[in-house]
């Protein structure tokens, strides 16, 4: 029902109108709209003067824009601040209000198509999260995938804080789920877990793991502070993409196998590895600022791109690295820079960086015989090559003998 009625003020030859429209709504709320027709400057006092704008806060603020809508107020599985000690299989919605932690003796089954949505508990307000002590097997399909999110409509970066694997060195599964708006999508500690066909958004990072082992395929990483961040561990990755992180990997003391692996768009390093052992096939680094760092450690480089990278394509410290097949092109830096001669590159194919092809920054000689230098003319080469230099803080290249043409069991440019 709507009842409008006009109210009218006078004092000598001022006047003021005051039109209210009342709406009882069936729920039971009402809403009041005020509309000032004239309102001479002082002629109620202070007290109108101060409320006036509390009208105006109230109805045209801030508070009513930027109001997150709620999704669901209640699941077909609900949950505050629980421990579940047996078996449960979820399906259909899920609402988590605060912390669940599935006790080590107890497995969570997910069907296809489930929704699990996140909010703070009233009670505690603490960051929501999904603890696993137990086992986890999420079962999502192509078709009805799995989703994990905050209860808004809309999920911002940290609204939630994520799945948490704490000492669960079961079998975990997670299969085609989407994960956004949270701290850390999947954190693991002291755990195991298997995933494929996994979606990472909006999260500060996408995946954090210590001491843990994990293989990750056919998944997407994007729009995240930092995608993969991982110490003391074993990460297994295949056909993985990584897209407009700040990092894209960051990994410590760990053991890394990517294969297939596409990283772009990184505001930082596209991959920065420290003390590791790593293996890279057939991967793409470009259009990040740094290709890879690989800083100590051991490994080998097969088949992969380093194209189009703002500073520079590949930058071996300290790291003990067969760099073999693979394509330096067009970064606006170094296309491979060295700070010593514990790495050794062949077979490779460089052209279009805009620093040099290959730079030693170290006082150690480089070996990098047999590569395709962008041309079979030597001064053309050299120019590319900071091999001229007489600054004896600097050691040699090695180039002689180079490709005289282009190696056909290359990447392909871009």
């Amino acid at each position: 029902m709507i009842n409008s009625f006009l109210l009218k003020y006078s004092s000598g030859t001022a006047r003021i109108s005051i039109i209210c429209t009342v709406i009882f709504v069936m729920t039971g709320c009402l809403t009041c709209l005020f509309a000032v027709e004239a309102a001479p400057p002082g002629l109620l006092g202070n007290s109108l003067k101060k409320s006036a704008p509390a009208v105006n806060n109230a109805l045209e603020g801030p508070s009513l824009a930027v109001e997150r809508r709620a999704v669901i107020v209640q699941g077909d599985f609900s949950y505050e601040n629980a421990t579940l000690a047996e078996d449960v299989t979820w399906r259909g919605t899920v609402l988590v209000r605060g912390y669940l932690v599935i006790a080590p003796q107890a497995t969570l089954r997910i069907e296809p198509g489930t929704v699990v949505r996140f909010m703070k508990s009233a009670i505690l307000r603490q960051v929501p999260r999904l603890v696993i002590m137990g086992r986890l097997q999420c079962n999502g399909t192509e078709e009805n995938p799995v989703l994990f999110a905050p209860n808004f409509a809309e999920a911002a970066r940290g609204d939630w804080g994520g799945v948490l694997l704490l000492s669960s060195e079961k079998r975990n599964q997670c299969d085609n789920s989407r994960f956004e708006g949270a701290e850390t999508a999947i954190e693991a500690h002291f755990s195991t877990i298997t995933a494929k066909g996994v979606t990472v958004r909006r999260a500060g990072t996408g995946l954090l793991l210590r001491d843990s082992v994990v293989a990750l395929t056919t998944s997407v990483i994007n729009d995240c502070e930092t995608g993969l961040e991982v110490h003391d561990s074993e990460l297994d990755l295949r056909e993985v993409a990584l897209s407009n992180n700040r990092r894209g990997i960051a990994a410590y003391r760990s053991s890394l196998a990517l294969t297939m692996v596409n990283v772009s768009g990184s505001k930082q390093q596209g991959v920065m590895a420290n003390e590791c052992r790593v293996k890279f096939n057939a991967c793409d680094l470009a259009l990040n600022a740094v290709g890879a760092l690989l800083k100590g450690g051991e490994g080998q480089v097969l088949m992969s791109r380093f194209e189009k990278n703002s500073d520079v394509g590949l930058h071996l410290s300290g790291a003990r690295i067969k760099v073999q097949r693979c394509l330096f092109a067009d970064n606006l830096g170094d296309g491979l820079r060295m700070d010593d001669g514990r790495g050794i590159v062949w077979a490779s194919a460089f052209s279009g960086n805009g620093g040099y092809n290959l730079a030693n920054n170290g006082q150690e000689d480089v070996s990098a015989v047999l590569n395709w230098w962008g041309s079979n003319d030597e001064a053309t080469i050299t120019a590319k090559l900071p091999v001229s230099s007489k600054d004896t803080r600097f050691g040699a290249i090695a180039y002689s003998p180079w490709l005289a043409e282009k190696p056909t069991a290359l990447p392909k440019e871009l």
